[in-house]
C-alpha cells in the first residue's frame, strides 16, 4: 500500500508541477531539483546512519519507499515549493507556504510511520523543523547561484 501511494504522490506532483506557472526555466528547475535531491539525501543518510534519530525498517517495501521518497518525492515537493515561493508576492504568502511546507513533511513523516517505513527514535520534530528550511534554503542558494552561470553562458574550450 505504501508503494502505491509513493507512487499516486509522485504523480500528483508531477502533474502539478507541469500546469504551474513557472518563474525558472526547465534547465534551472532540473538544477534545483538535483541539488535539494543531493541535500535530502546527505540529511536523510546524516539522521538515520550518524545520529541514529530515525531507523528504516527492514522490508523491501519500506526500502523502495524510503528511496522513493529520498530521491523524488521531496525534491519535487521542494521544486513545486520554490516555484510557488517565487510566484507569491506577499510577505505573509510566503511565510504561511513555508509553514505548509513544514506541515507537509511532518505529514510525510507521519505516513513513513504509519506504513512502517520509518521509526523515529529521538528528536522527532526535531527533523522536520531542521529539514524543511535546510531544504528551502538549499533551492533558494541553487537558484541564485546558477541564474547568472545561466544568463552569462558557459564556453567550452
Amino acid at each position: 500500500m505504501a508503494i502505491v501511494l509513493a507512487a499516486i504522490i509522485i504523480w500528483l506532483l508531477i502533474h502539478i508541477y507541469v500546469y504551474l506557472p513557472k518563474k525558472c526555466n526547465p534547465i534551472e528547475s532540473t538544477f534545483i531539483f538535483m541539488a535539494t535531491s543531493i541535500m535530502n539525501n546527505m540529511f536523510c543518510s546524516i539522521i538515520t546512519e550518524n545520529l541514529r534519530w530515525a531507523v528504516p525498517y527492514e522490508t523491501p517495501e519500506g526500502f523502495t519507499v524510503l528511496i522513493l521518497q529520498r530521491v523524488l518525492i521531496i525534491p519535487l515537493l521542494f521544486l513545486f515549493i520554490l516555484h510557488l515561493f517565487l510566484t507569491v508576492r506577499s510577505i505573509l504568502g510566503k511565510l504561511l507556504l513555508l509553514i505548509a511546507s513544514f506541515g507537509i513533511v511532518v505529514g510525510m513523516e507521519e505516513l513513513c510511520m504509519y506504513f512502517h517505513v520509518m521509526k523515529y527514535v529521538d528528536n522527532r520534530w526535531a527533523v522536520p523543523l531542521i529539514h524543511t528550511p535546510l531544504l528551502f534554503l538549499t533551492g533558494l542558494i541553487a537558484l541564485t547561484l546558477f541564474r547568472p552561470v545561466l544568463k552569462r553562458g558557459v564556453t567550452m574550450r
